[in-house]
């Protein structure tokens, strides 16, 4: 800007000086200052006004666009100094999408309507855990000491206040997911047609499971009942305590909503305590559930069909409950064929007995009341070649365990190979198996067994309610499950949700509400990136490369953003599609991936120097609705 300041002399004269100005922050959030571009002189001195206004208006306008900079750089500038400090600019990218989603007005509204009267503001604290979640996931006091690592990032409070906040986060649990839901079908206009529903566990750091505890339940009432840590059965084979979380999804593989339940509930009975509410509280007339053997039971059917709602399941074809399909499993009537032969398919339609559920109140409590009635169903029979292949070979390594163990009692851990050992009776010295009495007992290699399961191999069954849908259907639709399967090893791997290192009830809620929401906000960017989806690792790599350095008089350094040589893509003919070779190309892979993000976010900013001003516009332009 063209400054005109007056300057009175000792003899009383006056004149104007004239100067060419530009404002800047000395540092992030700091207050703008100005500093002189240029000074011209004073206007009364200059003989040609026209020839100087020109020079003036072009210094001016010069500031207005790119140019060179010049900064200067003192030797005695120390190591450890804010200038020197390495701040991160890649989580205005997740931030950008927290944006977007409403986040930040759901949490003024909820503090306003609380009373809460922490001195510290509850949406800083949650969009910092969720985006540090992303980013650099860890535990909470690990967090906190990441404070001042991004730029520009509000972060007043400390680690005692996250802590306090937690009990906050825990109070609008469900709220918040219905208002999340409400904002991500706005944006994707997302159909709950079906609805794909699964179940995993997180271990804890316990070595106990916690005692009894009185806590308020969805409905607000207070109820006292177990912890959520109990031991149970672990997905990763630990031993520690352990809790359930059930997860919705739609079919593009973005969140729609979950909850916690304790460690030793069963899988099925998540469902259960699930469903209800989320019909409800999500205004849903009528869903197909989608899920794996897991949800498969007779309860869990009867209550979908008396709601009016559908299922595609997975159905087991082994022991008691698969017997009922053996004979059209191993008919060879009636099976189609795909040209190649490694898969083919039966469609059979069956009448199964069912209960017809209601509700009613008695002594204020809610009671199941069943009515016996008939139903019908699609069942699909399908045989891969490449899944029998698969199983044959896993087969095959449990009977080599089995055969070791027996020999000289290695593998004392079972990985699988006790599954084909039982105990017989037999006489010491010769070996003859003896019908009375018991003189020692060893492990035998049951064959019999292994040729059994290997009747199955490659065999599959789903289920399902849905009259209408065909062989391809049924197939499209289940296996849209690998999308939540690959949500939850994004919460265990990625986003490192265990083990769980918070202890309360609300605090444990609240971490799973911060890394669900953390959740939603990668499958955003992974469903507006479409066939150029990158996967979370490599989202969070790119972006934990955006760095950069302020320098002195406003300006920022960006660095390069990068650091993985890129392998050459050849053109793989048996699966039509390109695939990594063993060669190394000329670019950087997390560079690659970064161009990515700039696109789809409607950005294009690669300078390597900055004034604050410029980059504050740069992180305002983000809107991933510009892709």
């Amino acid at each position: 800007m063209i400054r005109k300041d007056k300057k009175t002399f000792k003899d009383g004269s006056v004149k104007t000086q004239i100067r060419v100005t530009e404002g800047y922050r000395p540092y992030p959030s700091s207050s703008p200052k100005q500093r002189t571009v240029k000074s011209f002189g004073y206007l009364e001195d200059q003989t040609d006004l026209d020839a100087f206004w020109k020079e003036v208006n072009a210094c001016n306008d010069s500031l207005k666009k790119k140019r060179d900079l010049r900064i200067e750089i003192p030797l005695s500038e120390r190591m450890y100094s804010d200038n020197n400090r390495l701040l991160n600019y890649g989580y205005k990218f997740p931030e950008s999408v927290y944006h977007l989603l409403g986040i930040d007005s759901f949490m003024t509204d909820y503090q306003k309507r609380s009373g809460f009267r922490g001195k510290y503001s509850l949406n800083e604290v949650f969009r910092y855990l969720v985006i540090d979640r992303i980013l650099y996931p860890s535990s909470k006091r690990e967090a906190a000491s990441r404070l001042l690592n991004y730029y520009g990032l509000q972060s007043e409070f400390e680690l005692p206040d996250i802590y306090r906040a937690l009990d906050q986060f825990n109070h609008f649990f469900y709220d918040f997911q219905q208002y999340l839901h409400g904002k991500v079908t706005e944006l994707t206009g997302r159909s709950l047609e079906y609805s794909l529903y699964d179940v995993t566990n997180y271990y804890t750091e316990k070595d106990f499971p916690d005692p009894d505890e009185v806590y308020t339940d969805r409905n607000g009432q207070q109820t006292k009942g177990p912890a959520l840590a109990q031991k149970g059965v672990s997905k990763e084979h630990q031993l520690t305590p352990i809790i359930q979380m059930g997860l919705f999804l739609d079919g593009n593989g973005i969140p729609v909503c979950m909850d916690v339940f304790r460690g030793n509930m069963s899988d099925s009975d998540t469902l259960k305590e699930n469903l209800d509410g989320f019909k409800k509280e999500y205004g849903i007339k009528r869903t197909v559930v989608v899920a794996d053997k897991g949800m498969n039971c007779s309860h869990n059917i009867d209550l979908l069909c008396s709601q009016g709602d559908g299922y595609v399941f997975s159905q087991i074809l082994k022991g008691t409950k698969g017997k009922r399909y053996h004979k059209e499993l191993f008919d060879p009537e009636g099976w189609y064929s795909s040209g190649n032969g490694e898969y083919r398919w039966k469609l059979i339609t069956e009448e199964y007995k069912g209960n017809e559920i209601q509700f009613e109140t008695r002594d204020g409590e809610r009671v199941e009341k069943k009515k016996a009635v008939k139903r019908m169903r699609k069942v699909l029979l399908y045989w891969s070649k490449a899944d029998a292949g698969m199983a044959a070979r896993k087969r095959e390594e449990k009977l080599k365990r089995a055969e070791k163990s027996t020999e000289n009692n290695a593998y004392g851990i079972a990985h699988g190979k006790d599954r084909y050992l039982k105990e017989e009776t037999v006489l010491k010295g010769t070996g003859e198996i003896l019908d009375q009495g018991q003189v020692a007992k060893v492990s035998v290699v049951d064959r019999e067994k292994a040729e059994n399961d290997a009747m199955y191999d490659g065999y599959f069954a789903i289920i399902t309610s849905e009259m209408d849908y065909d062989a391809s259907k049924i197939r499209e639709v289940y296996h849209g499950l690998w999308r939540i399967e690959e949500s939850f090893r994004i919460m265990k791997s990625d986003l490192d949700a265990r083990p769980i290192y918070v202890n309360t009830r609300e605090h444990i809620r609240a971490h799973f509400l911060i890394c669900f929401t953390a959740l939603v906000i990668v499958r955003m960017i992974q469903h507006y990136m479409g066939e150029k989806r990158l996967s979370a690792e490599r989202i969070a790599t790119c972006l934990r490369e955006a760095n950069c350095l302020i320098e002195r008089g406003g300006y920022v350094r960006l660095l390069d953003v990068g650091g993985r040589i890129r392998y050459q893509e050849i053109w793989d003919k048996k699966k039509g599609k390109l695939v990594p070779s063993l060669k190394f190309s000329a670019e950087d892979q997390v560079a690659v991936d970064y161009r990515k993000i700039q696109e789809i976010f409607g950005t294009d900013f690669y300078f390597a120097y900055a004034k604050q001003e410029d980059f504050k516009r740069f992180f305002s332009e983000m809107d991933l609705r510009r892709a």
